[in-house]
């Protein structure tokens, strides 16, 4: 053989030798490419992803659905910015919640949906009035040393711990992220973790510290074409798939949860908690996503805050950000009349408005 086309033969293999890695290991699956409509294409594992395999959730596919209904208000905020709250007991529940809901319509291009960091930390209401055209803003991150960071093309945090804080908690906490190009091209990507024990685009067989180590490397790869990222966990919606549902271990009693570390996932994802998430529907809408708890709002686990989203807005993708204290959504002349705060946060132990939690990154919705 001679040298030229031996050549030939090595630089055909190449790129598969570098994909597989070291020792065999495969990487993180690269998200699929956004499609038109923003958020992501679906994979494998839905139904019209190409294979023949057919799931019940397949149905929701291309059906808007709006909430309406006893308990729920709509108010229209500017053109293509509609502000939803519930206030009542839902059937999925059972008892007495409180949802505040921003949907934007990502076909109108006189907003910007975007990631907004600061440091030192500010509370949301101080965030939202950074900017003069901020339409909405809501808290986004757990704390920072447990996930990916990167904001307006600068990398802030990369998963630093492999445990949650000093609990020895292994970090469960980025198995997905929110992605924004700083416009109007929002994702949300499913990357994996061992938490999932065999559910879709887990890490088979590795540690947790394996686990951030391949997430880390993962969102990384991704931060030179996606200008802000940031990590999260549980993924909810996957596809159309409440893989949110099946995170925890709910035949677990609260009694039982309850005597777990609170960063343990089967009681921070078992128990009920104010939570904050953000969704992407198929017809191009971001939902911006709060609902109370600890006082007169009892708040949801994973797998009702799962199934609350598949009935009342049907999204794409979903996913779990941070919630309990920092819980918090300010929407443009609403709520209070100082904060525009409209739920009532629980830091403070007290049902009003003033008990925000300082965070680091927080969703923010501009108009231009």
């Amino acid at each position: 053989m001679n040298l030229r086309k031996a050549l030939i033969i090595f630089l055909a293999i190449l790129p598969p030798l570098l994909l597989t890695g070291c020792g065999g290991k495969d990487p993180l699956p690269l998200p699929p490419p956004p499609n038109p409509n923003g958020g992501e294409q679906g994979g494998e594992q839905g139904g019209n992803g190409g294979g023949t395999e057919t799931h019940p959730w397949d149905a929701n596919r291309g059906k808007v659905v709006k909430p309406s209904g006893a308990g729920w208000t709509e108010k229209t905020i500017d053109d293509g910015v509609v502000y939803y709250t519930f206030s009542g007991k839902d059937d999925i529940t059972g008892v007495h919640e409180e949802v505040f809901v921003i949907d934007l319509d990502l076909n109108k291009t006189q907003y910007q949906a975007k990631l907004l960091f600061t440091e030192p930390t500010v509370v949301v209401s101080d965030a939202f009035k950074l900017n003069s055209n901020t339409i909405a803003a809501m808290n986004a991150n757990y704390e920072v040393k447990s996930i990916f960071v990167r904001v307006d093309g600068s990398t802030k945090y990369q998963i630093p711990n492999i445990t949650i804080g000093d609990t020895g908690v292994d970090n469960w906490k980025s198995e997905a992220a929110f992605t924004s190009d700083g416009e109007r091209g929002l994702g949300i990507i499913f990357a994996g973790s061992p938490a999932r024990d065999g559910k879709i685009k887990d890490i088979k067989g590795k540690s947790y510290a394996e686990a951030v180590s391949m997430q880390r490397k993962y969102y990384s790869s991704l931060a030179g074409s996606i200008p802000n990222i940031i990590s999260s966990a549980p993924m909810l919606i996957d596809d159309y798939e409440p893989v949110g549902e099946t995170f925890c271990n709910m035949s677990l009693s609260l009694t039982q949860a309850n005597k777990l570390k609170s960063e343990d996932l089967n009681h921070h994802q078992r128990v009920k908690h104010p939570r904050t998430a953000v969704a992407l529907t198929e017809n191009n809408h971001f939902i911006m996503f709060v609902v109370d708890g600890r006082q007169k709002s009892q708040g949801m686990n994973a797998y009702e805050l799962t199934k609350f989203l598949v009935k009342w807005f049907n999204p794409q993708y979903a996913l779990n950000m941070d919630g309990g204290g920092s819980s918090t959504l300010c929407v443009k002349g609403e709520g209070d009349p100082d904060t525009h705060v409209v739920n009532y946060p629980c830091d403070n132990n007290t049902y009003d408005h003033a008990g925000e939690r300082k965070r680091n990154v927080h969703f923010v919705i501009l108009k231009k």
